[in-house]
């Protein structure tokens, strides 16, 4: 999104780094893009070198000196480019990274565990006040605001209460999560994933030759007594893939 950001607004004037960086502070998109100083400066400097925009002057500001850029024809060819990229992508993504965490955490001491699920609630819980501080403020500033924002603050706000469902989830079932990571690692021990063959002739034998090991997974962990005779039968699986 930086590289449609920087074009749009070199479309619009020339300009430099610092005030691309200082309209998304003040209009407040930092908060929304998590957009960082730096990457504006190394997408500017990657967009020269692609042609899409070019030093218009340089000016001096006391011991510093500013490079003016500007928009090339190219450059205005990948906006367009860019934009109808980004309204092609998902507005909150499907998969995240941190979805792994709940089968690996028995890697944690339960007490620093506890500490740092209660950190970070704290911080969504912040997060969350303070989104639904600017809805309201939003609301009382004008009678007739763009109810596009509504939705984008209903978004960003539903989103932290799914965040904070999920934090509290395992920080109420601590050990049950601590006791998945274990049995996560009793599989990944005793199985040698290797042996799974890249390809399978049709999706559907994919999805369904996945979900029968996630299913004896899942006995595993709920049943730890049957462990050995489940990991039998996922090693089963797997050599006659």
């Amino acid at each position: 999104m930086i590289r449609a950001l920087i074009l749009y607004y070199l479309n619009v004037k020339p300009t430099h780094g610092y005030e691309i960086q200082k309209y998304l502070q003040v209009s407040g998109a930092d908060k929304w893009t998590k957009i960082q100083s730096g990457s504006i400066y190394y997408a500017l400097a990657k967009l020269e070198k692609e042609n899409c925009v070019e030093v218009l002057r340089e000016e001096k500001t006391g011991a510093r000196i500013r490079k003016i850029y500007k928009i090339t024809e190219l450059g205005k060819k990948e906006l367009q480019r860019d934009i109808q990229g980004e309204m092609q992508k998902l507005i909150i993504p499907v998969g995240s990274d941190k979805f792994l965490l709940h089968n690996i955490l028995d890697v944690l001491p339960k007490e620093t565990l506890q500490n740092s699920l209660e950190k970070h609630l704290k911080y969504l819980k912040e997060q969350k006040a303070y989104w639904e501080k600017w809805r309201t403020a939003k609301e009382i500033e004008t009678d007739k605001g763009l109810y596009i924002e509504k939705i984008e603050f209903d978004m960003t706000i539903n989103s932290l209460d799914y965040q904070i469902l999920w934090h509290q989830e395992i920080l109420s079932n601590i050990d049950k999560y601590i006791s998945v990571g274990t049995e996560t690692r009793r599989v990944i021990k005793s199985v040698d994933f290797s042996d799974v063959e890249d390809d399978f002739s049709e999706a559907s034998e994919r999805t369904s030759a996945l979900l029968e090991i996630q299913k004896l997974r899942n006995e595993i962990i709920s049943n730890p007594d049957k462990a050995v005779e489940n990991i039998d039968k996922i090693i089963s699986k797997l050599q006659n893939k």
